[in-house]
């Protein structure tokens, strides 16, 4: 692929500008929660259909995977390079300032995924009529917000069947329009649920020597638990603990049976994670037994951290320097202790995933909030960004 080839997909990217807002601004008018997105599905697959790809939709008509295929492409020697995106969004009622606003009460995009979406589309509608040296397949995952993801489904569905490597990006409030984060290794967080149940011996409030006061108890295995992980944990390899969810109790004076405690527990390397269910138990029994009370713990295992390979990374990293030049490109120190199932492919293919800033100014709303939004020039970047990266690891792997 030659220069003036690029130049031309880059121009098509550029001259879409339009609709492309039109899309994503249709998209954010009609959000959909996981595991519900049949209206978004239905109409980004048959937007795929017409542009000529072959379009192959799970069973429950949630996600999709759609491919372009070169009339001789020949699965043993020519490489498939895939792009994931994803639909769903969040169960939160918009409250931003825009002409576009959710008109789905309690329900918005309020992570990008409407961007990510129209960005992978755009890419779609500069490729459709190009002979490429390689098949270029489009995955359009369902349920990321939800745990587990769709991500694993798409996979047994066989989304990653023939690929040779996946590339996504991620919209960054943290970092303005025009520029872009990149980072080698590890880039997300692995991310896993607790679940705790304090059992003690009921009583009343008047009483409480005569009682074994669970709520008691799992205040002070919360605020051991919050010391422990910052105390065990290299500052060089985080951990986080967040408490999300405390229950207990009926009335105001009655001691109850049982408290309950959920939240997630983040970490970057394998060791760390490994040490988890060790660490709370540990703490949990100690405090238990002194106080005469017993516990239940449930670790419920999220996808674990995204791990960007070093040459994807590296490629993305050139296709952002040949698009909006090397002073635009951030190479980012740490990662996000946030977490996302695109980690899951990794698990079968090399892998990598960047940042596509999106804020309007330094006052920027982060993700999930009610007020999130973006500046819309960041659209054509991210796929200008992904369509070069996608040519120049074709050019190369030929």
């Amino acid at each position: 692929m030659d220069t003036q080839f690029l130049k031309k997909i880059d121009a098509s990217i550029s001259s879409n500008a339009k609709n492309l807002i039109e899309l994503r601004r249709f998209l954010h008018r009609n959000p959909e929660l996981s595991q519900q997105e049949f209206a978004t599905t239905d109409f980004l697959s048959k937007r795929l259909l017409d542009l000529g790809f072959d379009v192959n939709i799970r069973p429950e008509k949630t996600g999709f995977y759609a491919d372009l295929t070169p009339k001789n492409f020949d699965p043993k020697t020519d490489k498939t390079i895939a792009l994931r995106c994803d639909l769903d969004a969040l169960p939160i009622d918009e409250k931003a300032d825009v002409t576009y606003i959710s008109e789905n009460p309690g329900v918005m995009h309020a992570c990008g995924h409407d961007a990510h979406m129209t960005i992978i589309t755009g890419i779609a509608e500069a490729l459709a009529e190009t002979e490429l040296p390689g098949r270029l397949r489009l995955i359009y995952q369902h349920a990321e917000e939800t745990s587990p993801g769709g991500a694993s489904e798409l996979i047994a569905f066989g989304a990653l069947k023939g690929v040779d490597s996946i590339l996504g990006v991620h919209v960054e409030p943290k970092i303005k329009a025009g520029k872009v984060g990149v980072k080698p290794g590890a880039f997300t967080a692995a991310f896993d649920v607790f679940e705790i149940t304090i059992h003690g011996k009921a009583g009343h409030g008047a009483r409480p020597h005569h009682c074994v006061d669970p709520i008691y108890i799992l205040t002070q295995a919360a605020n051991a638990l919050y010391n422990a992980v910052g105390r065990r944990a290299d500052a060089g390899d985080p951990m986080t603990f967040s408490i999300g969810k405390i229950e207990g109790g009926s009335a105001y004076n009655i001691i109850p049976n049982t408290a309950f405690m959920g939240g997630t527990i983040r970490t970057l390397s394998i060791e760390n994670r490994e040490k988890i269910k060790p660490l709370l138990n540990q703490i949990l029994k100690g405090i238990c037994d002194a106080h005469g009370a017993s516990y239940e713990l449930t670790i419920l295992s999220g996808s674990p951290a995204i791990i960007n390979d070093i040459h994807l990374n590296r490629s993305i990293r050139q296709a952002a320097v040949e698009t909006i030049g090397e002073e635009n490109v951030i190479d980012m120190q740490l990662p996000s202790m946030g977490s996302e199932d695109f980690s899951e492919y990794l698990k079968f293919v090399p892998g990598a995933m960047f940042r596509l800033g999106v804020a309007e100014d330094d006052n920027a709303h982060m993700l999930h909030s009610a007020f999130f939004k973006i500046e819309e020039t960041s659209l054509t970047i991210g796929s200008r960004i992904l369509t070069r990266t996608v040519l120049n690891l074709f050019k190369e792997e030929a």
